[in-house]
């Protein structure tokens, strides 16, 4: 007899991360439905019920977000929407998952922490201190306080190859590659300390944690090697083989920004194989 497929959704499949996860759950295996603004508003409770339900999957993969940081800092309007979709959405989607007995992944970020501890594993207590970090822990509460089979996945710095969906932010490294073409020096933040994450060994790791059978929670999935922006990027630029740029290591100050950032954030994991050095992530990114 022939084995049936594991049924799939991933939501926001358009994103850089939402085309990791489309790359390792695609085969034999699994049966995966894209969905993205096109198909679902994970703002619109009585959509997501009624599209779940629909579909009865074994697993729901959300990995859409709303991560214009100072832009929901600055304007009640794109708070609002922040909130929806980043806290709001997961509450639709862990209801909906309950009711069918599926498994939800949902992702966060370190901005749930105030950066005072510096280092932060699975168990400690989040407390955001931006507008961007309090819709990113009303998601993580929604999800905990309403369905049981879950992972609640902490990232921070993602980077990887490019979103294809309109609009998608870039990634910092994408970024600073990318002015690094036509600007002779770059102001960096060296500040900001945390870990980047590559969003193909996120994926690999997601797919682990499903096919492994961890236990449901919280992890914290990030590339080793803590880094400050300025660190990180000297680092990308040595790989890159970027010479002729002088990156100029600056305080958070000489960017004045509408929301908070904190001074340290590293997502230490306990709870899962460790990944690999970021650095070696970075290398095979830029094929290097």
């Amino acid at each position: 007899m022939e084995n049936k497929k594991t049924k799939g959704i991933i939501i926001g499949a358009q994103g850089m991360l939402g085309q990791a996860l489309t790359e390792v759950f695609f085969g034999e295996k699994y049966e995966t439905l894209l969905w993205d603004r096109e198909q679902i508003d994970v703002t619109n409770g009585e959509m997501v019920a009624k599209m779940i339900k629909r579909e009865e999957p074994r697993l729901v993969i959300n990995a859409v977000g709303h991560n214009a940081v100072d832009k929901i800092e600055e304007y009640d309007v794109t708070f609002e929407l922040a909130r929806k979709v980043n806290g709001e959405g997961p509450l639709s989607l862990a209801l909906a998952c309950k009711k069918i007995d599926a498994i939800l992944v949902h992702f966060v970020s370190d901005y749930v922490f105030d950066g005072e501890k510096g280092e932060y594993v699975e168990t400690d207590l989040p407390h955001p201190i931006s507008r961007y970090g309090e819709t990113k822990l009303l998601g993580e509460q929604n999800v905990m306080n309403n369905c049981e089979k879950y992972y609640l996945i902490r990232i921070s710095k993602l980077f990887g190859p490019p979103a294809i969906s309109e609009g998608a932010k870039k990634s910092f490294f994408e970024t600073m590659l990318t002015l690094a073409k036509t600007t002779p020096s770059l102001k960096v933040v060296d500040a900001e300390f945390s870990c980047f994450t590559y969003s193909n060994d996120l994926a690999d790791a997601v797919k682990k944690l499903w096919e492994e059978k961890f236990p449901f929670g919280i992890y914290h999935l990030v590339n080793e090697g803590p880094e400050t922006w300025c660190t990180a990027l000297k680092k990308v630029f040595a790989i890159a083989g970027v010479e002729n740029v002088d990156i100029i290591p600056v305080s958070s100050d000489a960017f004045p920004r509408p929301a908070k950032r904190a001074t340290s954030t590293v997502l230490m994991n306990t709870k899962f194989p460790k990944l690999r050095n970021w650095e070696d992530a970075a290398r095979e990114w830029m094929g290097k």
